[in-house]
């Protein structure tokens, strides 16, 4: 392992503690929050932070050369992330624990994959294929309850699914393009369109809340680790090893949201969910474990 792969798995594990900590702070403003109030105070919030790092690191140097097909990339690969995280948060607000919401989405490196096979043309084997099953047999068992799956018919369960997929599609895109990302301008204009929709829905629609002191702290470090910290380490993870290995790191989010919410939220998957988050952990293990054979070979 070189010292630019290794610094890919810091990113990556650095964003995955970020995004489980971001997952307890925004349930605990969605307990108080209507979603359109929320939306729009942590993106607003998130621009503020990826414009203080985008100019105070001059990243708008980097924009310069290629600045129309950078643009492009980032502007859909911001759309992707934005319809995503949208979908993302109507799942936590809708679920009572962000560990099985997170557990749920771990289905997204079976997206990666599939997507990585069908559309850049890399390499599976039969363990791969095992552990794409394993983690769907996870996702079914997270999902059972009263005899049968009508946890799929939840909307959570429909929203954090689609948003998977909408991630592992903006990850590919990403992985093919990763010449042209520039990851604190992509955070920004994600950021940015995302609180312009949240805004325009909720003059529209809502009325101006009376928030506590603890909720605006929520949001504040909140919408600083998802809206800047995962998006910028992410990308840096996936411009130095493969997207697959990147989902998997990321994956484990899953771990450290059942013990941030465990310890902050008082709340804790039931016996079944647990086991559904931990067969789809080893279904992605097993997914990237080939994945690191096949290169070897």
């Amino acid at each position: 392992m070189n010292r630019h792969q290794t610094n890919g798995y810091l990113y990556a594990l650095v964003a995955s503690l970020a995004l489980a900590a971001s997952f307890v702070f925004s349930k605990s403003a969605l307990n108080l929050l209507t979603m359109l109030q929320f939306g729009m105070l942590w993106f607003s919030m998130g621009v503020v932070w990826n414009g203080i790092w985008f100019f105070l690191r001059r990243d708008y140097r980097n924009v310069r050369e290629n600045a129309g097909r950078k643009t492009g990339v980032a502007v859909v690969i911001a759309i992707l992330e934005g319809a995503a995280t949208g979908l993302f948060y109507l799942a936590i607000k809708a679920m009572e624990n962000p560990a099985v919401v997170s557990f749920i989405g771990n289905i997204g490196p079976v997206f990666v994959t599939l997507m990585g096979i069908l559309l850049l043309r890399e390499r599976f084997r039969t363990t791969q294929v095992i552990g794409i099953v394993i983690t769907i047999m996870g996702i079914f068992v997270i999902n059972f309850r009263e005899g049968g799956f009508a946890g799929f018919f939840d909307p959570g369960s429909v929203y954090v699914i689609s948003a998977a997929f909408l991630f592992s599609l903006a990850t590919i895109v990403g992985r093919r393009m990763h010449h042209l990302l520039v990851p604190g301008y992509m955070s920004l204009i994600r950021s940015f369109l995302l609180a312009v929709v949240m805004a325009l829905l909720f003059f529209r629609a809502d009325i101006w809340p009376s928030i506590p002191l603890n909720i605006w702290k929520d949001l504040a470090l909140g919408s600083l680790l998802e809206t800047l910290i995962v998006i910028v380490f992410a990308y840096q993870a996936l411009k130095l090893i493969e997207a697959t290995k990147t989902s998997l790191l990321i994956s484990t989010k899953g771990v450290w949201t059942l013990l941030l919410a465990w310890i902050f939220l008082g709340v804790f998957p039931t016996g079944v969910q647990l086991v559904g988050g931990l067969l789809t952990l080893v279904g992605v293990w097993l997914i990237t474990w080939t994945r690191r054979t096949t290169h070897q070979e």
